[in-house]
């Protein structure tokens, strides 16, 4: 009885695993035309550019509100203007003698 309960799992199991490979190959072979690879690539060309123009869409945005907003920090009517000027670069690292 055991010996057919193991064989009985075993086929069943290996049916089922033909069955998906089966299912699986089709569908990857659907995916892989040339015209679904095709829009594939025309869709992350267009994800890429899109991409991109926002990006550079935002950062001539980011540059501009920040071209307004020293303009009106640095203005002489400001009263919180300050008295000195921020530092905007790093200082020199100190040298040690361990190399």
């Amino acid at each position: 009885m055991r010996r057919l309960f193991w064989f009985v799992s075993g086929a069943a199991a290996g049916a089922s695993l033909v069955v998906w490979l089966k299912r699986t190959i089709a569908s990857f072979s659907e995916k892989m035309t040339p015209a679904n690879i095709a829009d594939a690539v025309a869709a992350g060309v267009r994800r890429v550019v899109l991409g991109l123009s926002d990006a550079v869409t935002s950062l001539v945005e980011q540059y501009r509100n920040r071209q307004t907003s020293e303009s009106t920090i640095w203005s002489p009517q400001s009263p919180d203007a300050p008295l000195n000027p921020v530092r905007r670069h790093n200082p020199p690292r100190q040298r040690t003698r361990h190399r």
